[in-house]
């Protein structure tokens, strides 16, 4: 169905624009459309349709439904009967066969109207306004494409998504995330609301996604069960058919289920006017999979869950609209159910509101459609007008959800124009881009009371359009510190978001920081490795780095190994030996009982192991700083060689066992940026005595706290495509401060100082 937007009235085109408007094709007299001409164009001003809340009166349950349809794709290739499809379902339901539910209890989407934005914050606005209850039925109805990134991330694609080639780039692509639908599906469920889940998607194997991404699709939604029946066009791994010759141009699977639920499928054995889950499916299996082959020679298995819904009931058969569509399926039209069609002024009953009221929504509707959204005499002034003056009202509702979808379109133009390196990168670019992010902040800001998902789900936008302003000495939005905050908060939130790590990279080039440029921009093309932008990066990045010159066709280009984090961490492993060095005090030469009785201390190498772990700090170049915690574990001997005054010399031997942990700061220089380069270390180590040996701490005790010096010279050896780093080093470490402590006895007063010194071969792994 082609739409217009007049400024006058949109109700004009649904009906006198169109041969025919009733369901079976019943013309309009001439004397109505005159009646309706007169109506849109005599009045001075009209306004968007306001919500219409439920009616509390009727106590019975009530059917609801969400229809989305998408033929004509902005970016992505192009459908021909999705819409349509969409169309058939809401007109099936608004039939006397689908239960003749009201306009007003069904939203509807098509075409250029189902972006993401319209379907969150204005979709699920209505939904809220709805307040369904225990027993209600809620119809949600998808045709147009799917894809999926992987099992757990998977998506219905909105007219605008813009995934530039590559899937990864769903991730902030305008597309509707089904995971977060699936969520809202349980708490409906969870509610006692009967959900019917249908999707006539996975139309073509064409998108970046491909095959696989048509596999998870499937296999994620039926297998991810929310409580809901589910209804979906094809098993895993086939695509949905459509084609002008089923009907009058239509999807296989969505005809026979609309021909089925009107009344064909109701068991010929047992007829009872009514259309239950069990005998859809068996209508729609029989069928379409027979018609697919038959008619198209390709394979097409709908998919329906799950086996406890077998006997529910989903349609009453009306026998004067089944001998109807049994005449004229072939040539229904359609009309306008309670589609959103954009920002076009709307008929509406003066009758109903406020004259205040009204017309200060239609200036908001009017600074809409001028593009006028902030600001004095602004979309966004009328808004906050009516929110001071009439809170709560289906009219200020309508107003809050449609400026929030105006900031949320204004910013994924924004980062449309980023997946298509479209940035100029010049100041008001930056500065747009900054003031685009600050508007996606005031839109979760709207959005958030109704739906806090969506508007969580829209936070790492924000931030990387904020990460994306004016920023430096000069700037207008604040430092290079604030960007990189910006980014990392985003980063935070989609670390596998190739967009984001690609953000991270223009950074580090911004900052002269070209190693974790490098980094970042591998990661963003291993990550999206059809989307050409993080290949430009990290050419660029390169090219700084004066690794490789730069390429003329990066995409065909492998990528080098990343240069690095800025910070990784690692294990350490090691052992070797300790000797004590001893200084002797005069103490025994002044003692005239003991001046002969000692001749000698003979300290022994004592066997050290050591494990700990470690981080790598980068400084710049190929400067780091590599600090650790060691737990060290020394046993060795001192012996005192003594001879009494009246007999032969002897030896006392005392065990010298402790166990410390030893914090090591020292600074690495690399010889090189290869995967492979010697390098030395020298830094200050400080020491924690944990524990002494108890006969040791009796006669020379030992203080708890001492500084060591320590140097070291070892290799890094890159481990070809891990991302981590061997390192085998020899450390030689000597004590700078006495450990000697105090305590008035022959072991210990005749020693003036006590101080380490070991060798020791440590392993170290660590990331890169």
């Amino acid at each position: 169905m082609k739409k217009t937007h007049p400024a006058t009235c949109s109700l004009l085109p649904a009906t006198c624009l169109s041969e025919k408007v009733s369901l079976f094709g019943a013309s309009l007299l001439p004397a109505t459309c005159f009646l309706l001409f007169s109506i849109c164009f005599l009045q001075p001003a009209f306004s968007q349709t306001p919500l219409k809340l439920r009616d509390t009166a009727d106590k019975k349950p009530q059917v609801f439904a969400m229809v989305v349809g998408v033929s004509k794709y902005k970016y992505v290739r192009p459908l021909t009967y999705a819409d349509k499809d969409a169309e058939l379902f809401r007109d099936y339901l608004k039939s006397p066969g689908g239960g003749s539910v009201k306009n007003e209890n069904i939203f509807c989407l098509l075409n250029e109207d189902a972006n993401n934005a319209n379907f969150w914050s204005k979709g699920f606005q209505w939904l809220k306004s709805k307040q369904l209850r225990r027993g209600d039925r809620l119809f949600i109805y998808l045709a147009g494409h799917g894809d999926a990134i992987d099992e757990d991330q998977f998506f219905f694609l909105g007219y605008d998504c813009n995934p530039m080639g590559d899937k990864n780039n769903y991730l902030v692509s305008g597309a509707i995330q089904l995971f977060n639908l699936k969520k809202k599906i349980a708490n409906e469920t969870a509610r006692g609301v009967d959900v019917v889940f249908i999707m006539d998607a996975c139309r073509t194997n064409e998108l970046p996604g491909g095959t696989a991404g048509q596999n998870f699709l499937n296999s994620a939604v039926s297998e991810k069960s929310a409580g809901e029946m589910i209804m979906l066009a094809t098993a895993a791994g086939e695509e949905s058919l459509e084609d002008a010759s089923i009907g009058n141009g239509h999807g296989l699977f969505t005809w026979y289920l609309v021909d089925g639920l009107t009344g064909l499928a109701d068991s010929p054995t047992g007829p009872d006017k009514r259309i239950s889950f069990g005998e859809i499916q068996d209508y729609v299996a029989k069928n379409v999979p027979s018609v697919a082959f038959d008619r198209f020679k390709r394979k097409q298995d709908p998919f329906f869950c799950c086996n406890e819904n077998h006997d529910k009931v989903i349609s009453s058969i009306d026998s004067a609209y089944l001998s109807k569509w049994l005449k004229l399926k072939k040539s229904q039209s359609r009309g306008p159910g309670n589609s959103f069609h954009g920002t076009g002024d709307r008929f509406f009953d003066p009758n109903t509101a406020d004259t205040a009221l009204v017309e200060t929504y239609n200036r908001f509707y009017r600074a809409i459609k001028n593009n006028n959204l902030t600001g004095q005499s602004s979309a966004e002034d009328y808004f906050y007008q009516l929110n001071k003056k009439y809170p709560g009202n289906p009219y200020t509702l309508d107003a809050q959800s449609s400026l929030a979808v105006e900031f949320i379109n204004n910013a994924q133009r924004k980062i449309d124009r980023y997946l298509g390196c479209a940035d100029e990168n010049s100041v008001k670019e930056k500065q747009d881009n900054y003031e685009a992010g600050l508007l996606l902040e005031r839109a979760i800001n709207l959005v958030r009371e109704d739906d806090a998902d969506f508007a969580n789900s829209l936070l790492p936008r924000m931030y990387f359009l904020k990460s994306g302003g004016d920023f430096g000495p000069a700037g207008k939005n604040g430092t290079m510190t604030d960007a990189f905050a910006f980014a990392r908060a985003n980063l935070g939130r989609e670390s596998k978001g190739a967009y984001i790590n690609n953000r991270m990279a223009q950074l580090f080039i911004e900052s002269k920081q070209y190693d974790s440029a490098v980094y970042y921009a591998d990661k963003a093309t291993k990550l999206a490795p059809n989307w050409n932008c993080p290949f430009i990066t990290l050419n660029l990045a390169r090219q700084y780095q004066n690794q490789q010159p730069p390429q003329q066709n990066p995409v065909n280009n492998k990528p080098k190994r990343p240069a690095g984090k800025k910070v990784s961490f690692g294990v350490l492993a090691g052992g070797g030996v300790n000797q004590p060095v001893i200084t002797y005090s005069d103490w025994a030469q002044r003692q005239p009982n003991y001046a002969d009785s000692l001749s000698s201390i003979d300290p022994s190498n004592t066997v050290t192991l050591n494990i700990g772990f470690l981080a790598d700090i980068k400084l710049g170049g190929l400067v780091s700083v590599r600090p650790s915690a060691v737990l060290s574990m020394e046993g060795g001997e001192l012996t005192y060689n003594r001879k009494s005054l009246t007999g032969p010399t002897f030896k006392e031997i005392i065990k010298t066992k402790t166990i410390s942990l030893q914090v090591p700061l020292p600074f690495v220089f690399r010889f090189s940026s290869k995967k492979v380069t010697p390098f030395i270390a020298a830094g200050p180590t400080f020491n924690l005595l944990l524990n002494q040996d108890a006969e040791y701490k009796k006669k020379i005790p030992l203080k708890s706290f001492g500084l060591l010096g320590d140097g070291a010279f070892g290799v890094d050896i890159g481990l070809l495509k891990s991302h981590l780093v061997l390192s085998p080093q020899i450390r030689y470490t000597r004590g700078i401060t006495d450990m000697k402590g105090t305590a008035d006895n022959l072991y210990s007063n005749t020693l003036a100082k006590i101080a380490n010194q070991s060798i020791t071969f440590t392993l170290t792994l660590r990331g890169q």
